[in-house]
């Protein structure tokens, strides 16, 4: 059975908590500053698996996020991150991140695990709460999974219902990245189904993302969202590729403890 990978899904799950795009992207302030913040919840969610589950099922997420004072800052999906810089519209810092699992598939004995990317960030608000802004990521792990980026733009703005956050993104990596995921070696293809393939980095997907982020009183709150992605270049092409787009959308929810 093919199995669509999540290799390049995690920024993606960002929009489940308007929280994790605050530690690192400079939008306009909605909340007054807190010295510390803890947000933990979860729900459910089509598309995405942090551990290689198929994302066509849906799938129990649980997320935690946590910040101090809006310098240090972890979460489920950013791991441990530093705003070096931190002015009102300006953010830039290094992430230690999650790596997430490719998924197994039946005769693949070396599929990429969870591991973790070293990164490189900055964004910038423009006029109008817009932010635009990028990272680059590099595999610590030792799984020769290789060099990554992603580049976005995103909005955000208060409306009646809740705190509504759009974002269009492509991304990429070199070879050893897409390989690494989407590749079918020599060995594998031939006690397998599928045929060789071994392609070049360069850019893998784009898509479009909404997320709706409603409050519920000071301390609770309840999260959506939808989410379209397009396979680009060889990882399109890869056979372990059953579709070239995916759809995602999740309901979350999440409670806050904080300190003025």
């Amino acid at each position: 059975m093919r199995i669509v990978t999540v290799a390049f899904a995690a920024t993606t799950l960002a929009l489940v908590s308007g929280q994790a795009l605050a530690q690192s992207q400079p939008y306009e302030q909605v909340e007054a500053p807190k010295t510390w913040k803890v947000d933990v919840g979860g729900g459910f969610v089509r598309g995405f698996s942090a551990t290689g589950a198929s994302t066509k099922d849906v799938n129990w997420t649980f997320w935690g996020s946590a910040s101090y004072r809006d310098i240090v800052y972890a979460n489920g999906l950013d791991g441990i991150g530093y705003n070096a810089i931190n002015t009102d519209d300006f953010r830039a810092g290094v992430q230690l991140r999650p790596r997430f699992a490719a998924g197994e598939i039946e005769g693949f004995d070396n599929r990429p695990e969870l591991g973790a990317d070293a990164a490189l960030y900055a964004f910038k608000r423009l006029p109008g709460n817009v932010v635009v802004g990028g990272r680059i990521q590099q595999d610590v792990t030792g799984d020769d999974a290789g060099f990554a980026w992603q580049a976005q733009v995103g909005h955000q703005r208060v409306t009646p219902v809740g705190l509504l956050q759009v974002m269009a993104y492509g991304r990429g990596g070199d070879d050893d990245r897409l390989n690494r995921y989407f590749g079918v070696t020599d060995a594998e293809a031939a006690v397998t189904d599928y045929q060789s393939f071994q392609g070049d980095g360069g850019m893998s997907a784009a898509g479009v993302s909404a997320f709706l982020a409603v409050p519920i009183g000071d301390r609770y709150g309840v999260g959506t969202f939808v989410n379209y992605e397009k396979y680009l270049g060889d990882a399109a092409n890869s056979p372990l590729i059953e579709d070239d787009y995916i759809w995602r959308a999740g309901l979350v929810g999440v409670v806050r403890f904080s300190s003025m």
